[in-house]
């Protein structure tokens, strides 16, 4: 594993991690990150204790998102993952 520095935070362990799943479970992770996603931004509007760590959490978690997104268009197409999950 290797070590990075993120911006604003300390250092970060990079790891890989390999799972197989089929176009519906990718469309499952997809469609729980988006919803995380959104419940971390209704954090970070209504509650001012809370918004900083819901901001960073939710940085974490889109950057989570956009990885599987990308892998899983590239593996099964736009039509097959649009079809499971809005993107």
């Amino acid at each position: 594993s290797k070590s990075i520095q993120k911006a604003g935070s300390v250092m970060s362990n990079i790891i890989t991690v390999e799972i197989a799943v089929v176009d519906s479970e990718a469309g499952i992770l997809l469609e729980s990150l988006q919803h995380e996603m959104e419940w971390l931004k209704r954090i970070n509007a209504t509650s001012e204790d809370e918004a900083i760590d819901a901001g960073n959490n939710y940085i974490e978690v889109s950057s989570l998102y956009e990885k599987i997104k990308k892998k899983s268009i590239l593996t099964l197409g736009k039509q097959r993952i649009n079809g499971t999950v809005q993107l």
